[in-house]
């Protein structure tokens, strides 16, 4: 579309605005407090009315958030942008910093799905107990134990040293 023909669009109600932007009403509604989208106007009725560069805006929004923004950055995003002032080394360094923070937590759940998928193997083996006394389930007891043979049992001589010498005599 060009400007011109932008110009000559009718304008939207919120309704109308969400069923082209994809969304909800209340989605909307919820931009319209934040203060993410604005009201071109209003009709006699109080009905507000939106341009289609509000339909734009909501566009904005949608794929910011796809590409991880929160509600909050995108504020400020758009906050930069009405001052006329570059919001691009703001999108760049949350960027960069979410790309980091998404790694480290797919490292985090590849760790937990190997854990998962060893527990299942190491489980094919074992017999389904019935608890007796202060045990709770078997199977999970069974990593525990196994974990537990992993970790050495003894104080290593140097860390004793350390800790006596920090300690007061009493």
């Amino acid at each position: 579309m060009t400007a011109d023909l932008r110009k000559s669009d009718p304008p939207m109600t919120v309704r109308r605005l969400a069923h082209l932007g994809g969304v909800t009403v209340h989605v909307v509604r919820n931009y319209l407090r934040r203060g993410l989208l604005r009201a071109a106007s209003h009709t006699e009725a109080g009905y507000q009315l939106f341009s289609t560069a509000e339909l734009h805006r909501l566009h904005f929004i949608r794929t910011a958030q796809r590409l991880g923004f929160t509600l909050a950055e995108i504020e400020e995003i758009l906050r930069r942008s009405r001052q006329r002032k570059s919001p691009c080394p703001l999108v760049r360094d949350i960027m960069t910093r979410r790309l980091k923070e998404t790694r480290d937590q797919l490292e985090h759940l590849l760790a937990l799905q190997m854990r998962m998928a060893t527990a299942v193997a190491h489980w094919t083996h074992l017999p389904d107990a019935v608890p007796t006394g202060n045990d709770v389930c078997a199977l999970i007891e069974a990593i525990a134990a196994s974990e537990a043979a992993a970790v050495p049992q003894t104080t290593p001589r140097r860390l004793l040293g350390r800790r006596a010498s920090s300690e007061k005599p009493s």
